[in-house]
Formats: C-alpha cells, structure tokens, sequence
C-alpha cells in the first residue's frame, strides 16, 4: 500500500499540522521527482524533523515503526546486528541506499546490510518504497527499497546542529550520543558540509541463555560506535553535483551469539565509502543523472575462551577477518513533462569479498585439540553486474485522472547470464485527493558470494559449501491499494499483496542415498552445501493513516497483517550438485523425500501495529503516547534431535505490547529538548530467541541549531 507520509513524525513543528503531505511532499520512487500523490506505489517519507528532534540514534530505530518492516534487533542492545524484514520477505531480499546507490555487505553470507550500521549523521530524510523494485532499483529489491539521502546545500552562510542525548534502557546499562553537524553555503553555488556522530554505550546485556543453561550470567559489555562524514558540492538552476565520503568504525564487546553470553567475545567492523553525483537540466523537460559509488568494508570477530562454570574455560578460540568491496557506476536520461514522462539509463556493479578465519580448541575443550584454518585470500572472489533499464509513465484522459506506467530491466550476471524484469502500474485518480492503483511487478535476488564460492568441503564430504551454479530467487508481486486525504491534512492509505518468490536458496545437509532416513548415522554424513530448493507465497494487507482530530490533538498509526507458506518438493533438487544423495534442509531439518509445506514465516509477525496519540500544547510544546504490537511468530534454534546430526527447530514467540512516551519543548529557535521513556510497563519479552531485549529506557536530548 502507499504509506504517504511518516506516522512517526512526533516532534513535527506547528506549521506541519498545516502541511497537506499528500499532495506537496515529492519523492524519488520512479528514479525522478514525484510528488506522494501522484506515486502508483507504497511510498513513506521520514522528515528532517523527525530526525532531527526524536530521540532516535539509528536508521533501523526509525525503520522499526513502519508499515510491513519487521526489523529485528531494533528493541535489543546497541550493536545487536539489525536484519530488515519487508513484506515477509527475507533480511537480502530489500535494498538498501546512500543517496541513490545501493549498499550491501558482500563478505556476509547472504550480503545482507546490518542496519546498526547506520546513523542518522548528515541524513536529511529517509523513503521507503515497498514492494518489488527491481526493475528501477536492480536486484534485490524483492520486498523494498530503503534510500537514505543525505543534506545538500542551504541558506548561504555558516548553520550548524548538534546534540546531546543519555540515557538508559535497563540492566544498569548508560548510552552517552552526541552529535555535530556543520555546513557553509557559498554565494556563487558550492558548499561543504559534514558531522561527526558518537555513541558510547555501558553494561549492555545481549544474549540469554534460555535453552542449555550450562553458563554463568553474562558480565556488562561496553560498544562504542563513531561515524565521520563529508561532502562538497556546487547547486545552481542546471547542475546539482557532489562528492561525499563517510567512514564508519564500531566495537561491540558482545555475546558470541543467541544464547551464548560469552565472556571474551568481539567484534569490530568500520566502513570506507566514497559517494559521487552528478545531475545536469539539459532544458525544463531532460536531465542527466550520473552516480556513483566505492564501498570497502571490514569485519573482524574474536571470541576467546570463555567460562562456563565456576574457574573453568570452555578452551576455545576464533577469529575470523571478513572483508567486503563494492563500485558502482550509472547514467540516466530522464525526459519529463505534464502528462508523460520517461527515462533510460545504465550501469555495472563490482561486488567482491574474501576472509580468513582461525578456530583452535585446547586438549581440555570438550572437542579435543583442533585446528582450523579458512583462507579466500588466493581466491577471485567477485562478481559484476551490467544492467540497462526503461520506464516510462503517461497522465492523462478525462481531468487528467487515468494514469499508467511500465518498466523493463536487463541484468546480467558474470556468473549466471542474463535476467529480465518488468513492472505494470496502472492508477486512477478518484478526485484531486484520492487514487487508487494497482501493481504487476517481478524481481530478481542474486545468490551473495559466498553462497557461490565458499571452497569449503570438510572430512568426507561429497561437494564443496558454495554452489557457482545457483540461480537467482525470483519473484512475481501483485498489489492493490488506495489513498485518500482528507481536509486538514488528514489521509488514509490501505493495500492488499501478493508476493510468490521462487529458487530460494536454501543451506542443506547431505546424506548417503543407499541408507534410508531411519537408518543414518553420523558416518553416513557427506557434507552441506546451497541449493535452489523452496518456493515461499506472502499474502499481505496494510493500512495507514493520520487522523486530525482538531489543530491541537492527532491520531497516526498503521496496521500490517501477513501470511505466509514455504513449500518445497524432490524435483527442484540440483541432482548434478548432489550427486542424488539424500538431502536435508537445515532452516527446519526435513529431509526432501516428498512434498512438503511450512505455513509460517520464520521471524516475521503475522500483526504488527504501530499507533502515536500526539497533543501540541502550543507552538513550542508537544506531547506523545506510542503503542506497538508484535503478534506470534517463530523463531529458529538448532535442535540436535533433528538428525541425525541436528538442525533448525521452529519454536513460537509470544506477543507483545509496548506502551512509549515523548515530549517535545523548544526552549529558543536555536535550542529544544526531546525527551522519551519506552517500554513504560518494563515489559519481559523477546524479538527473536536468545537475545535480550530492553527494559524501561529513558533518555533526554537536548537539541542545538545555529
């Protein structure tokens, strides 16, 4: 559904109760300027304001709140790896962007961003287009596309903000944020702009130990992240263009992992990246749009020997060095009028990784004396993307109502060809407030580097982990929906989808195809490895809205309900790769011997609900109550019955209600305060299994603008 505006804009200022959202805020969902209204897709836009005056530190603290994201680790301990659930599908399966271009980690194994990642430093507002769009934004794009743009010029002179926020959120932990930004504007059109953002963070908890309960109670740790940014740009009537680079570090003395709270474990990681744009107005109806990108990534993870019981050690230790690159390069013409518009473009993608890891355990650990070494450093780990892409959208008929776009994509893949994707949207407009739309999409997601080239074939194995022959998942989404606004600024947008992914990959064991499934044993192991195997069916409704209730009193919220199934079957078994062994998928440990179905999806709620009752007192003085709902869900935790080697196990996870609350005060123009308890009832719950999640949390900004 179109979700036309932030439901969480709780710090907005007067002027914005005034502000006809609907119809004056323009996004970039097509790839060119478009106001919300006139968008034939599901579109939320976060503000500068809501940025800016909340008490929200990360992207992912603001993405938690919308229509049909799940993001787990949102509600965990700073430095929890955040995994962005959209529209059922899976945490690869969205993308995510930097002013346009495209960010991933390609040394993870399935090249998902972790959100914690990224800060609100130097962000002036964040678009979230839902649905599949990977015919505009390229594979991936299968439940959505988050794009994070970044502030350009303004007026001319020395402006500047910053912040001071602390806080708690239980466990006897405190966080410490401070943030700066400055920036200068030229008379003749350039300017230059930075920020430096910092948290520090004591006696976090992380992981629980729910289920084996053999170690002691986890000791505080501490994380610690810092991002730098710089841009330089020049802006004028015919050329906008810049250069921006961020850096990135953070270091999260953390638990090794769900419910492990290690004593000794660590991980840091810190990312270069260099961010180019060029956009030139040929004339008011053609422009020219070149971008650009060079990522570098790093991550490092120790975990040294840890106690696990009273003066004695477990004797063992990690360490693994994941390192990750991108480069990006793309043109566009786009042509632009009243009633028709198009645009043309391409470009190419680098994606490479390579990583070491380290493993030894001493006589005494419970494994014996081991060694193991993993090396890609030898290995030409990488991949390139070409693509090329069409849309082109017409407004028109009677009063200008009827609209209808289309698009096509070609891709291809230096490993596995050439992949066509289209879209088909046509729309409505019931009265100058109100559209209706509907949507055809397909998608593509690549398999990451790893799951393709991991060399890895242990003691008696039958083939090697990484699979070079996987395919791409694909993806079909249809999707229904309608918004209208209301007078005073009020609006209701809602949707129904259908989203059928096909080619999952999926990790698996394989087994001795002469013994039968009864009978295996150990001996009987020959390995793991990927294969194209599941298909997955979301079914999906969304409803959002802001209710005026008078000048002073408003009602946001939105509401998403899922469905979803995951289906396998025996013929979509890569024999070549197999060698037509037995096979056994890991994610539930059934083995692939006949049909078979799951009705649930893995770590995705079939509710969730968000809701803000906002009071402005007066110009200066706002008050907020928020409610959040997570409805039943399961969750995955390896179960060694499920053999005979064990594998994953569904366990369901209860629901939960959270009650927040937030003030708002501006002290002077250049001073305000924002103030926010959450989770006020100190509720006892759990986002995903083994982890910790936060108790009652306090914490206080104060706000500077100059």
């Amino acid at each position: 559904m179109f979700v036309l505006a932030s439901v969480v804009a709780a710090h907005a200022q007067t002027d914005s109760l005034r502000t006809r959202a609907l119809q004056e805020v323009v996004v970039s969902a097509s790839r060119y300027d478009q106001k919300i209204l006139e968008t034939p897709r599901s579109v939320t836009v976060i503000s500068a304001d809501v940025i800016q005056n909340s008490t929200y530190n990360s992207v992912g603290d603001l993405l938690a709140k919308q229509p049909g994201i799940y993001l787990v680790g949102a509600n965990q301990t700073p430095g929890t790896n955040q995994s962005l659930f959209m529209r059922g599908a899976a945490s690869n399966q969205a993308v995510v962007m930097l002013d346009g271009v495209r960010i991933t980690d390609p040394s993870s194994p399935n090249n998902a961003i972790d959100l914690s990642e990224l800060s609100l430093t130097n962000v002036e507002r964040i678009e979230i287009i839902e649905g599949s769009h990977s015919t505009v934004f390229g594979g991936g794009a299968i439940g959505g596309v988050i794009n994070i743009i970044t502030k350009k010029s303004g007026p001319t002179g020395w402006s500047g903000n910053g912040s001071v926020q602390g806080g708690t959120f239980g466990q006897g932990s405190a966080s410490l944020t401070t943030n700066v930004g400055l920036n200068h504007n030229f008379k003749d059109g350039w300017y230059v702009n930075g920020s430096l953002y910092d948290q520090h963070v004591a006696g976090l908890h992380s992981a629980i130990d729910t289920a084996r309960k053999q170690f002691l109670p986890p000791r505080s740790s501490d994380f610690r992240k810092t991002d730098g940014y710089a841009k330089v740009g020049y802006h004028d009537h015919e050329l906008d263009a810049f250069a921006s680079y961020k850096v990135t570090t953070q270091h999260a003395d953390i638990d090794a992992g769900a419910f492990s709270p290690a004593q000794n474990n660590f991980v840091e990681f810190a990312r270069s990246q260099l961010n180019y744009s060029i956009r030139y107005q040929v004339d008011p109806r053609w422009t020219i749009v070149g971008n650009g990108s060079m990522s570098r990534s790093k991550r490092t993870n120790i975990s040294d020997s840890s106690l696990v019981r009273a003066a004695t050690y477990d004797g063992n230790y990690f360490k693994g060095v994941y390192k990750g690159q991108l480069i990006t390069n793309e043109v566009q013409l786009t042509y632009h009028t009243a009633h028709l518009s198009g645009l043309v473009g391409g470009g190419a993608y680098l994606e490479q990784m390579n990583f070491n890891t380290f493993s030894y355990s001493s006589p005494s650990s419970v494994y014996g004396p081991y060694t193991a070494i993993t090396n890609y450093d030898s290995l030409p780990v990488h991949a390139t993307t070409s693509y090329g892409f069409a849309q082109a959208s017409w407004q028109g008929g009677a009063q200008d109502r009827a609209g209808l776009s289309g698009g096509v994509r070609w891709s291809q893949h230096s490993l596995f060809g050439n992949f066509v994707t289209y879209d088909f949207n046509p729309s409505y407009r019931i009265s100058g407030s109100a559209l209706v739309y509907g949507s055809l999409s397909s998608g593509y997601n690549a398999p990451s580097l790893y799951q393709l080239f991991d060399p890895t074939m242990g003691y008696g194995a039958y083939t090697n982990l990484g699979n070079r022959v996987l395919k791409p998942e694909k993806s079909t989404s249809y999707e229904v929906g309608l918004k209208k606004e209301f007078s005073g600024g009020s609006y209701l947008t809602t949707a129904v989808y259908q989203t059928a992914t096909t080619n999952l990959i999926e990790f698996v064991y394989l087994w001795n195809q002469s013994v039968s499934v009864p009978r295996l044993s150990y001996n009987d192991y020959l390995g793991e490895t990927y294969l194209n195997l599941t298909r997955q069916r979301v079914n999906g409704a969304e409803v959002s809205g802001l209710w005026r209730a008078t000048q002073k009193l408003s009602l946001a919220g939105n509401i998403t309900w899922l469905q979803g199934k995951v289906t396998y079957r025996p013929g979509d078994v890569n024999v070549a790769k197999t060698g037509g062994h037995l096979v056994q998928l890991y994610s539930n440990g059934a083995f692939v011997t006949g049909d078979g179905t799951i009705n649930t999806l893995v770590r995705r709620p079939n509710v969730m609900a968000f809701a803000e009752l906002k009071y402005q007192v007066n110009p200066a003085f706002s008050a907020s109550l928020f409610y959040r709902v997570a409805g039943r869900r399961p969750d995955s935790f390896y179960d060694p019955t499920l053999g005979p080697f064990g594998a994953l196990n569904q366990q369901p996870v209860a629901t939960y209600h959270l009650i927040d609350a937030g003030v708002f005060y501006r002290h002077r123009r250049w001073i305000s305060f924002s103030a926010k308890m959450e989770n006020i009832f100190n509720v006892s719950y759990q986002e995903i299994l083994g982890y910790h999640t936060r108790g009652r949390s306090g914490y206080l900004r104060i706000n500077f603008t100059w």
